[in-house]
């Protein structure tokens, strides 16, 4: 078994280096083979440089900020193992996840972690705005699409890399929808989804604005549901 961990990564430059031993020093703790691919989503600042000197990662990436769907599209591209891992680059996820990730890589096709989860922990919470923005997020999105997932948004998603590329050449979203995009694929094609807990932490230092982002996020829902016909597998 091989697994690929893709970290989609925009104006990363101050903290991507520790943030990448980290991953890699829990990687090696796994006893299976893994790649961590780092994806430069076109950053204004020196990132790309920052991750191209990192030792033990493969660097990828574009020039033209895309987005995080972009980045994580790229890094599927990528990919050469049997599974696939994205996961956010302030590892608001703690890495415990993946002991608990990898027994049961090979049960379902996609697994996806959730802050909502009866079996998750969260130290840090958002602000109360951001949790009301995304409780209705939930609502909206499973009412339009007709799914039951407690979290579509959470960073931390795995899935076979057959599967994963499949959906990345159907993918058309490039911003933060496109989570809601690959569940909504999944589910059109009756692929098996799996929801579990994690730990979590809020990263205060974001700089993604609720209400611009909310905005966009509600924009491309509707993208997606009209491109319905053009999601089967």
């Amino acid at each position: 078994m091989k697994l690929s961990v893709i970290i989609p990564c925009y104006n990363e430059a101050k903290d991507i280096s520790a943030k990448a031993k980290e991953v890699l020093n829990k990687l090696k703790t796994l006893n299976i083979d893994t790649e961590l691919i780092l994806v430069n989503d076109g950053s204004k600042d020196n990132t790309k440089e920052v991750i191209n000197s990192i030792e033990g990662v493969i660097p990828s990436g574009y020039d033209v900020n895309k987005g995080k769907g972009g980045a994580v599209q790229k890094g599927i591209q990528d990919a050469t193992g049997d599974y696939i891992l994205f996961m956010d680059a302030d590892l608001s996820t703690d890495l415990e996840a993946l002991d608990r990730l990898v027994p049961i890589l090979d049960q379902y096709d996609i697994i996806i972690g959730s802050r909502h989860h009866k079996d998750s922990k969260i130290p840090i919470k958002q602000p109360a705005k951001r949790r009301f923005i995304g409780w209705c997020c939930r609502k909206i999105v499973n009412a339009k699409f007709h799914m039951k997932y407690s979290d579509t948004q959470c960073g931390f998603k795995a899935m076979r890399t057959k599967i994963a590329k499949q959906i990345a050449k159907k993918q058309i979203i490039m911003g933060f929808a496109f989570d809601v995009e690959y569940l909504y694929i999944a589910k059109l094609n009756n692929f098996i989804v799996h929801e579990m807990g994690i730990t979590w932490r809020d990263d205060r230092g974001s700089t993604v604005s609720p209400i611009k982002s909310s905005i966009k996020f509600f924009k491309d829902l509707k993208v997606i549901k009209k491109n319905k016909e053009n999601y089967l597998i």
